[in-house]
């Protein structure tokens, strides 16, 4: 238990700074470029989940070499990502559809819409990543 609590916090760590790449790339899509939350949180995610993985298998998890070698399971990630990625961005759009007429700054809505979800993907992360690195 202790070594899934300190994996989680260093996980916490890499994650924060994929969570910077990825929320000022939709920052500068969303609010200066005025792209959709759609399209943004699907274009802004790409790199930021490319530097957690690589950074996670490397320094986090014991990349256990079996059926898969790391670039299948890299691909693999991606797929489950996308799933992940393009559900919660309808989910993101819905949400800022609904709540569009309440606030008058479109921009932070944006910007509360994004920080709504991400502990959801975080969490959901962390044990899709332990589990491709670890266990496949």
């Amino acid at each position: 238990m202790k070594k899934l609590i300190i994996q989680f916090f260093k996980f916490l760590l890499i994650s924060g700074t994929g969570w910077l790449i990825d929320t000022t790339i939709y920052t500068i899509l969303t609010v200066i470029l005025k792209y959709n939350v759609i399209f943004s949180n699907i274009l802004s995610s790409i790199p930021a989940i490319t530097f957690v993985f690589f950074v996670s298998t490397r320094k986090i998890f014991l990349t256990h070499i079996g059926k898969f070698s790391l670039k299948q399971k890299y691909l693999i990630y991606i797929l489950y990502q996308i799933i992940l990625i393009v559900t919660v961005s309808i989910i993101g759009q819905m949400l800022y559809n609904i709540s569009e007429p309440l606030l008058n700054n479109k921009g932070l809505l944006k910007i509360i819409i994004k920080l709504t979800i991400t502990p959801i993907t975080m969490i959901t992360n962390f044990f899709v990543m332990k589990f491709l690195a670890e266990k496949l």
